[in-house]
C-alpha cells in the first residue's frame, strides 16, 4: 500500500532517515513513537487541528523506511473537544491507519480520548464517552495482533529477546456502580485491577529488562505523583522490581483504586530501563529514586503565540507547513550495550542517549 504524505514532510523525514538509519543496530529493538496528536476536524494553523491525523500517517510512512519493530502512540490521539460522533470518527480514522499498516503497533489511551473536553461545557457532562468506547476503538485493535497481550483495563505487554515492553493505561477510570463519576481529562489514574496486572507483568519479565510507557508518567520531576490515583503505587512497584523484592502494597480505600496488593519479584533478574511518557507537551529527563522518567514532546502543532502553548514549544516557534509543525521519535533499546537512544524529528531534540 502506498502512503501519500506532504512533499515537505517527505523531504524532512528523508533527511532524518538518512541520519538515523546507520545508528540503529540490527540487534536493538527500534520503534517509532509519537504522542499527543490532539487530532480534531476543525482546521487551525496555530494550534491542533486535522494535522494530528496527518502526523499519524507520516509516522506510518516513516515506519516503512526504517527497520522498525513497532509504531507507538502514547495517547491523546484526539483533542476530545468536538461532538461525540465526530471525535469517534477521528479516533476510528487514526486506528484504521495503524491497523492497515505493515508494522505492528502499541496504542494507548490519553486523558483527552474520552471526549470530556467537549462534555465539560455541556449540562450533565453530555458527550463524555464511557470506557467501552476506548475498549472498542483502541484496545480491541491492539489485541488483534499476535504477540501482544492486552488486559481488560488496557495494559499492553510485548516481549523481545532480553526486553519486555509494558504500556500502562494512565486514563484508566472505571465506572462506579455503573456510573461515570470522574472527568477523565482531569483524572489521570491506574485502577487497582490494572495495578495488579502490572505487578504480574513485571514478575513475568523474568530475566528481561523492562521499558515502561504510558500517556502520563507515574511521577513528576519534583518527586510527587503525576496521577490522581496510584501514581506512587506504580513507582513503588518499579523500585521493588529493581530491588528484586517482595511484599505488600497498600493503595488506600478509594473504590476502584484502593486495595492490598501482593508482589514478588524475587525470581526476576532484569532491570527497569526507563519510563517513557507524554502528556506535558515538553521534553524532560529526570530520575526519582533511581527510576528514569523521560517525557516526549507533543506531536500536535502548538503555535508560538497561542495562550496554552508550553514554554518548551514556544522556543521552537512551531509553524504550520514546516517541520516544526510536528514532533516524533525513533527509540532504540540496545540490550547488549545497555543503551537507550531517542532520536527526534520536527520540534524534538535530535539525540538523547542514556546508559542503563
Amino acid at each position: 500500500m502506498s502512503i501519500t504524505i506532504r512533499p515537505f514532510v517527505k523531504r524532512d523525514l528523508g533527511r532524518f532517515i538518512a541520519a538515523v538509519a546507520p545508528l540503529l543496530p540490527a540487534s536493538a529493538v527500534n520503534f517509532a513513537l509519537i504522542t499527543d496528536t490532539h487530532d480534531k476536524a476543525k482546521f487551525a494553523t496555530t494550534y491542533y487541528g486535522p494535522t494530528g491525523y496527518w502526523h499519524v500517517r507520516e509516522q506510518g510512512w516513516l515506519s516503512t523506511q526504517l527497520p522498525l519493530a513497532l509504531r507507538v502512540h502514547l495517547g491523546d490521539l484526539v483533542d476530545g473537544s468536538e461532538s461525540p460522533w465526530l471525535t469517534k470518527l477521528r479516533l476510528r480514522n487514526i486506528m484504521a491507519d495503524y491497523r492497515r499498516g505493515r508494522v505492528p503497533f502499541l496504542v494507548t489511551k490519553g486523558n483527552h480520548d474520552d471526549n470530556d473536553k467537549f462534555a465539560e461545557k455541556r449540562p450533565g457532562h453530555r458527550g463524555s464517552f464511557l470506557p467501552d468506547v476506548a475498549q472498542q476503538l483502541i484496545f480491541a485493535a491492539d489485541a488483534t495482533q499476535q504477540h501482544i497481550a492486552v488486559s481488560r483495563e488496557g495494559l499492553l505487554v510485548q516481549d523481545f529477546p532480553g526486553l519486555r515492553l509494558i504500556v500502562l493505561n494512565t486514563a484508566d477510570v472505571p465506572l462506579h456502580d455503573g456510573r461515570k463519576i470522574y472527568d477523565v481529562k482531569k483524572t489521570l489514574a491506574v485502577s487497582f485491577a490494572q495495578l495488579r496486572d502490572f505487578a504480574l507483568a513485571l514478575k513475568g519479565a523474568q530475566n528481561r529488562d523492562v521499558l515502561v510507557m504510558s500517556h502520563a508518567p507515574a511521577m513528576k520531576q519534583n518527586g510527587q505523583p503525576a496521577l490522581k490515583f496510584n501514581g506512587r503505587a506504580v513507582h513503588e512497584l518499579l523500585r521493588a522490581f529493581n530491588l528484586h523484592a517482595s511484599g505488600w502494597l497498600n493503595t488506600g480505600k478509594t473504590p476502584e483504586f484502593g486495595g492490598q496488593l501482593r508482589f514478588d519479584f524475587t525470581q526476576t533478574t532484569g532491570q527497569m530501563i526507563a519510563y517513557l511518557a507524554g502528556h506535558y507537551h515538553l521534553e524532560a529527563d529526570y530520575q526519582v529514586n533511581g527510576i528514569h522518567y523521560s517525557l516526549q514532546n507533543t506531536s500536535a502543532l502548538m503555535g508560538r503565540h497561542h495562550g496554552l502553548t508550553t514554554k518548551f514549544n514556544r522556543r521552537y516557534d512551531r509553524r504550520f507547513g514546516t517541520p516544526s509543525e510536528y514532533a516524533g521519535y525513533v527509540v532504540s533499546v540496545d540490550v547488549q550495550r545497555r543503551l537507550l537512544s531517542l532520536y527526534g524529528y520536527g520540534a524534538a531534540s535530535r539525540v538523547r542517549r542514556f546508559v542503563y
